[in-house]
Protein backbone atom coordinates (compact mmCIF):
# COMPACT_ATOMS: atom_id res chain seq x y z
CA UNK A 1 0.00 0.00 0.00
CA UNK A 2 2.58 2.36 0.83
CA UNK A 3 4.71 1.60 -2.19
CA UNK A 4 1.15 2.57 -3.97
CA UNK A 5 0.89 5.94 -2.75
CA UNK A 6 4.94 6.81 -2.83
CA UNK A 7 4.36 5.83 -6.56
CA UNK A 8 1.02 8.14 -6.72
CA UNK A 9 3.14 11.06 -4.88
CA UNK A 10 5.77 11.07 -7.64
CA UNK A 11 2.83 11.43 -9.99
CA UNK A 12 1.32 14.73 -8.03
CA UNK A 13 4.83 15.83 -7.90
CA UNK A 14 5.24 16.17 -11.88
CA UNK A 15 1.45 17.37 -11.70
CA UNK A 16 2.86 20.73 -10.29
CA UNK A 17 6.97 21.06 -10.24
CA UNK A 18 6.36 23.75 -12.91
CA UNK A 19 4.55 25.93 -10.70
CA UNK A 20 6.97 25.14 -7.52
CA UNK A 21 8.43 28.53 -6.16
CA UNK A 22 10.46 28.72 -2.81
CA UNK A 23 8.32 31.58 -1.38
CA UNK A 24 4.91 30.55 -1.85
CA UNK A 25 1.73 29.47 0.01
CA UNK A 26 1.06 26.11 -0.77
CA UNK A 27 -1.71 23.92 -0.23
CA UNK A 28 -2.37 20.29 -1.24
CA UNK A 29 -6.18 19.39 -0.89
CA UNK A 30 -6.70 15.77 0.19
CA UNK A 31 -3.43 14.91 0.77
CA UNK A 32 -4.12 11.22 2.36
CA UNK A 33 -1.01 10.00 4.12
CA UNK A 34 0.80 13.43 3.14
CA UNK A 35 3.48 11.99 1.66
CA UNK A 36 3.90 14.87 -0.79
CA UNK A 37 3.52 17.23 1.47
CA UNK A 38 5.72 16.20 4.20
CA UNK A 39 8.29 15.60 1.05
CA UNK A 40 7.88 19.42 0.05
CA UNK A 41 8.19 20.58 3.30
CA UNK A 42 11.43 18.47 4.04
CA UNK A 43 12.82 20.62 1.02
CA UNK A 44 11.80 23.95 2.38
CA UNK A 45 8.50 24.44 0.74
CA UNK A 46 5.52 26.77 2.89
CA UNK A 47 2.93 24.11 2.90
CA UNK A 48 0.01 22.84 4.25
CA UNK A 49 -1.52 19.49 4.08
CA UNK A 50 -5.15 19.35 4.43
CA UNK A 51 -7.07 15.82 4.81
CA UNK A 52 -9.98 15.14 6.48
CA UNK A 53 -9.93 11.44 5.52
CA UNK A 54 -13.75 10.76 5.35
CA UNK A 55 -15.62 9.00 2.60
CA UNK A 56 -14.45 5.87 2.72
CA UNK A 57 -10.60 7.19 3.90
CA UNK A 58 -11.00 6.71 7.00
CA UNK A 59 -8.20 4.38 7.18
CA UNK A 60 -5.64 7.41 5.71
CA UNK A 61 -6.26 9.12 9.34
CA UNK A 62 -4.46 5.97 11.68
CA UNK A 63 -1.60 5.78 8.59
CA UNK A 64 -1.23 9.44 8.55
CA UNK A 65 -1.10 10.00 11.82
CA UNK A 66 1.69 6.78 11.90
CA UNK A 67 3.32 8.55 9.27
CA UNK A 68 3.23 12.34 11.02
CA UNK A 69 4.65 10.40 14.10
CA UNK A 70 7.27 9.03 12.01
CA UNK A 71 8.92 12.17 10.60
CA UNK A 72 8.72 14.64 14.26
CA UNK A 73 11.42 16.49 12.85
CA UNK A 74 9.25 18.00 9.58
CA UNK A 75 6.79 20.80 10.79
CA UNK A 76 3.83 20.23 8.72
CA UNK A 77 1.01 21.83 9.34
CA UNK A 78 -2.27 19.45 8.63
CA UNK A 79 -5.76 20.69 8.33
CA UNK A 80 -8.78 18.03 9.19
CA UNK A 81 -11.96 20.05 7.86
CA UNK A 82 -13.47 19.62 4.68
CA UNK A 83 -12.26 21.77 1.74
CA UNK A 84 -15.78 23.16 1.54
CA UNK A 85 -15.07 25.04 5.02
CA UNK A 86 -12.22 27.01 3.58
CA UNK A 87 -12.09 30.52 3.80
CA UNK A 88 -9.73 33.34 3.84
CA UNK A 89 -10.09 34.47 7.10
CA UNK A 90 -9.23 31.88 9.30
CA UNK A 91 -6.99 29.89 6.51
CA UNK A 92 -5.17 33.18 4.60
CA UNK A 93 -4.43 32.57 1.01
CA UNK A 94 -2.31 30.29 -1.16
CA UNK A 95 -0.30 30.85 -4.29
CA UNK A 96 -0.60 27.28 -5.04
CA UNK A 97 -3.05 25.06 -4.58
CA UNK A 98 -3.52 21.80 -5.79
CA UNK A 99 -4.82 18.07 -5.68
CA UNK A 100 -4.80 14.52 -7.46
CA UNK A 101 -7.49 11.90 -7.26
CA UNK A 102 -9.46 13.85 -4.81
CA UNK A 103 -11.77 15.93 -6.57
CA UNK A 104 -14.23 13.20 -7.81
CA UNK A 105 -14.66 12.02 -3.96
CA UNK A 106 -15.95 15.62 -2.87
CA UNK A 107 -19.90 15.38 -2.52
CA UNK A 108 -20.05 19.19 -3.66
CA UNK A 109 -17.21 19.22 -5.45
CA UNK A 110 -19.09 23.12 -6.67
CA UNK A 111 -18.77 24.42 -2.98
CA UNK A 112 -15.26 22.83 -2.41
CA UNK A 113 -14.11 24.43 -5.46
CA UNK A 114 -15.86 28.04 -4.63
CA UNK A 115 -13.95 27.86 -1.19
CA UNK A 116 -10.44 26.60 -2.80
CA UNK A 117 -11.34 29.86 -4.38
CA UNK A 118 -11.93 32.48 -2.11
CA UNK A 119 -8.03 31.35 -0.23
CA UNK A 120 -6.49 31.47 -3.88
CA UNK A 121 -4.67 34.67 -4.16
CA UNK A 122 -5.13 36.59 -7.01
CA UNK A 123 -2.64 35.41 -8.92
CA UNK A 124 -2.34 32.40 -7.58
CA UNK A 125 -3.20 28.85 -9.60
CA UNK A 126 -5.00 25.91 -8.67
CA UNK A 127 -4.26 22.36 -10.39
CA UNK A 128 -6.25 19.56 -10.09
CA UNK A 129 -5.99 15.57 -11.39
CA UNK A 130 -9.20 13.44 -11.30
CA UNK A 131 -10.62 10.89 -13.33
CA UNK A 132 -13.66 12.53 -16.35
CA UNK A 133 -16.31 10.33 -16.00
CA UNK A 134 -17.88 11.02 -19.04
CA UNK A 135 -15.85 8.32 -20.24
CA UNK A 136 -17.53 4.95 -19.05
CA UNK A 137 -14.92 3.79 -16.74
CA UNK A 138 -13.94 3.75 -12.61
CA UNK A 139 -10.07 3.94 -12.41
CA UNK A 140 -10.13 2.89 -8.72
CA UNK A 141 -11.73 -0.23 -9.47
CA UNK A 142 -10.92 -0.55 -13.13
CA UNK A 143 -14.35 -1.29 -14.18
CA UNK A 144 -17.13 0.23 -16.33
CA UNK A 145 -19.44 3.10 -14.75
CA UNK A 146 -22.32 4.77 -16.57
CA UNK A 147 -22.58 7.89 -14.51
CA UNK A 148 -26.21 8.31 -15.39
CA UNK A 149 -27.17 4.70 -14.08
CA UNK A 150 -24.49 4.98 -11.13
CA UNK A 151 -26.56 1.81 -9.41
CA UNK A 152 -26.67 -0.63 -12.04
CA UNK A 153 -23.16 0.12 -13.15
CA UNK A 154 -22.32 -1.39 -9.32
CA UNK A 155 -24.61 -3.87 -9.68
CA UNK A 156 -23.15 -4.79 -12.90
CA UNK A 157 -19.34 -4.66 -12.07
CA UNK A 158 -18.37 -4.03 -8.97
CA UNK A 159 -17.24 -7.45 -6.92
CA UNK A 160 -18.35 -8.49 -3.40
CA UNK A 161 -15.07 -8.06 -2.76
CA UNK A 162 -14.61 -4.38 -3.53
CA UNK A 163 -14.25 -1.60 -0.99
CA UNK A 164 -18.14 0.03 -1.40
CA UNK A 165 -17.00 3.10 0.71
CA UNK A 166 -14.80 4.30 -1.91
CA UNK A 167 -17.53 3.85 -4.60
CA UNK A 168 -19.96 5.71 -2.41
CA UNK A 169 -17.84 8.43 -2.16
CA UNK A 170 -17.72 9.27 -6.13
CA UNK A 171 -19.68 12.19 -7.40
CA UNK A 172 -18.82 11.46 -11.14
CA UNK A 173 -17.77 14.73 -11.73
CA UNK A 174 -16.85 15.53 -15.95
CA UNK A 175 -14.58 17.75 -17.68
CA UNK A 176 -18.48 19.61 -18.96
CA UNK A 177 -19.69 20.31 -15.82
CA UNK A 178 -16.03 21.80 -14.08
CA UNK A 179 -15.99 23.69 -17.07
CA UNK A 180 -19.07 24.83 -16.93
CA UNK A 181 -19.01 25.84 -13.14
CA UNK A 182 -15.85 27.99 -13.67
CA UNK A 183 -17.22 29.81 -16.24
CA UNK A 184 -20.05 31.27 -14.42
CA UNK A 185 -17.91 31.64 -11.62
CA UNK A 186 -15.21 34.01 -12.77
CA UNK A 187 -12.54 31.29 -12.87
CA UNK A 188 -10.54 30.40 -15.64
CA UNK A 189 -9.76 26.84 -16.64
CA UNK A 190 -7.61 25.24 -18.87
CA UNK A 191 -7.47 21.68 -19.77
CA UNK A 192 -4.17 19.43 -20.02
CA UNK A 193 -4.09 18.00 -23.25
CA UNK A 194 -3.25 14.10 -24.26
CA UNK A 195 -3.65 12.64 -20.82
CA UNK A 196 -5.46 9.90 -22.17
CA UNK A 197 -2.35 9.14 -24.04
CA UNK A 198 0.02 9.42 -20.89
CA UNK A 199 -2.35 7.18 -18.72
CA UNK A 200 -2.18 4.45 -21.26
CA UNK A 201 1.92 4.75 -21.49
CA UNK A 202 1.58 4.87 -17.58
CA UNK A 203 -0.25 1.80 -17.81
CA UNK A 204 2.30 0.27 -20.39
CA UNK A 205 5.51 1.26 -18.41
CA UNK A 206 4.88 1.33 -14.85
CA UNK A 207 4.03 -1.92 -12.89
CA UNK A 208 2.40 -0.34 -9.98
CA UNK A 209 -0.20 1.75 -11.94
CA UNK A 210 -0.62 -1.20 -14.51
CA UNK A 211 -1.22 -3.38 -11.29
CA UNK A 212 -4.43 -1.11 -10.69
CA UNK A 213 -5.92 -1.60 -14.02
CA UNK A 214 -5.02 -5.12 -14.33
CA UNK A 215 -6.73 -7.39 -16.90
CA UNK A 216 -8.73 -6.29 -20.03
CA UNK A 217 -7.67 -2.55 -19.33
CA UNK A 218 -4.28 -3.14 -19.34
CA UNK A 219 -3.94 -5.80 -22.59
CA UNK A 220 -6.27 -3.09 -24.07
CA UNK A 221 -3.35 0.02 -23.04
CA UNK A 222 -0.44 -2.49 -24.27
CA UNK A 223 -2.01 -2.91 -27.49
CA UNK A 224 -2.90 0.60 -28.12
CA UNK A 225 1.00 1.62 -27.47
CA UNK A 226 2.95 -1.08 -29.29
CA UNK A 227 0.69 -0.58 -32.27
CA UNK A 228 1.53 3.14 -32.58
CA UNK A 229 -2.44 4.08 -32.23
CA UNK A 230 -1.16 5.68 -29.40
CA UNK A 231 -0.29 9.24 -31.93
CA UNK A 232 -4.31 9.26 -32.82
CA UNK A 233 -5.16 9.11 -28.94
CA UNK A 234 -2.97 12.26 -28.43
CA UNK A 235 -5.69 13.79 -30.97
CA UNK A 236 -8.70 13.25 -28.52
CA UNK A 237 -10.40 16.55 -26.76
CA UNK A 238 -9.70 16.89 -22.97
CA UNK A 239 -13.87 16.39 -22.99
CA UNK A 240 -13.86 12.81 -24.10
CA UNK A 241 -10.60 11.78 -22.29
CA UNK A 242 -9.30 10.56 -18.72
CA UNK A 243 -8.33 11.20 -17.13
CA UNK A 244 -7.81 15.11 -16.88
CA UNK A 245 -5.77 17.76 -15.32
CA UNK A 246 -7.01 21.64 -14.79
CA UNK A 247 -5.40 24.29 -14.48
CA UNK A 248 -7.47 27.09 -12.61
CA UNK A 249 -7.00 30.97 -12.04
CA UNK A 250 -9.00 34.20 -11.13
CA UNK A 251 -10.40 35.74 -14.10
CA UNK A 252 -8.71 39.22 -14.15
CA UNK A 253 -11.27 42.02 -14.01
CA UNK A 254 -11.81 44.06 -17.41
Amino acid sequence: MLETYANESRVTIELIAGHLQPDMRILEVGAGLCLTSLFLRQQGYHITALEPAIGGFDLFARIKQAMLEHYPGIDLQVMEKPSQQLNPTEDGCFDLIFSNNVMEHIPDWPAALDAMATVLAEDGVMLHACPNYTVPYEPHYGVPVFRHFVTLSRLLFLRKTHDQGIWNSLNFITCRALSAHCNNHDLNCHFEKALLYKALKRIDDDPLFEERHKGAVASIARLIMRSGLGRLIRHIPPCLATPMVVEINKRKPH
